[in-house]
């Protein structure tokens, strides 16, 4: 018999998020296991019913908060400036990885495309219906224009 903690996880790229990111939310538990197992980011603390916290790499931190619960009112200053969608950076060859994972879970890539710096990306939707996207860096610098060059005037 195998015990679930022991299973082994299939080898998927790990994301890497911001410092610290609030989602209010209807149901808390639902958004926990969109985030921890289609996203595979790991719980952190919370009771599941009120908010959870998950690990978004590099020392970041998802908070969910269930949006008529009790700590919302506390969410809601730090929510004023909140963005409307979630991007994770995905190395260039963890990109495709991560598209085979959504899609063996059916999680429906709303959209894919190139970047104009190259890099590619894709969305899709969290149970709130939230946009997520998967970044991977540019491919090709930003181009950088010439310093202007400096007029000297007669004599100098």
């Amino acid at each position: 018999m195998v015990c679930a903690s022991m299973k082994k996880r299939p080898a998927i790229p790990r994301l890497d998020g911001g410092p610290q990111t609030i989602l209010l939310v209807e149901d808390v538990e639902r958004s926990v296991a969109f985030y921890r197992d289609h996203l595979r980011l790991e719980l952190q603390g919370g009771d599941t019913d009120r908010y959870a916290e998950l690990d978004t790499g590099d020392g970041g931190v998802l908070l969910i908060v269930k949006r008529e619960g009790t700590i919302a009112p506390f969410a809601a200053e730090a929510l004023a400036s909140s963005p409307k969608g979630l991007t994770f950076i995905v190395e260039d060859d963890g990109f495709d990885a991560w598209k085979q994972w959504l899609v063996k879970r059916d999680v429906e890539i709303e959209r894919e495309g190139k970047l104009i710096h190259g890099g590619r990306s894709m969305l899709v939707r969290d149970p709130d219906g939230r946009r997520v996207e998967f970044k991977t860096p540019p491919s090709v610098k930003t181009p950088t224009r010439p310093p202007m060059p400096i007029e000297r005037k007669k004599g100098e």
